[in-house]
């Protein structure tokens, strides 16, 4: 597997927030929120970076911060559309790195 690439400082906004609402309901019964909440983090300041995971799409992952809590997200793009795959609060490791950067 390739080495993680650099996140970056972006502001990213799409025409469109897509995901699968099984999906955003078993993020909300083990994480607490939805897909359809982190999705506020668009538009807006984020940190980005290329997943270097193999899969059969170009997936991007962001730190993000929304209402005081850091949240990371997954997702890939399709034209214009933004489709979120999963989210979780950060690590401390990616509130570091958020923080870092933001300061």
């Amino acid at each position: 597997m390739a080495p993680p690439h650099p996140y970056r400082r972006v502001y990213r906004t799409f025409g469109a927030i897509d995901f699968d609402p099984v999906k955003s309901d078993e993020v909300l019964a083990e994480r607490g929120f939805d897909l359809a909440y982190v999705a506020r983090v668009f538009p807006g300041i984020v940190l980005e970076r290329l997943d270097t995971r193999r899969y059969n799409e170009t997936r991007y992952q962001v730190i993000a911060e929304l209402y005081g809590t850091i949240f990371v997200l997954v997702y890939t793009r399709r034209g214009s559309v933004c489709r979120l795959i999963t989210a979780w609060e950060a690590e401390p490791d990616e509130i570091a790195i958020w923080y870092d950067v933001n300061s």
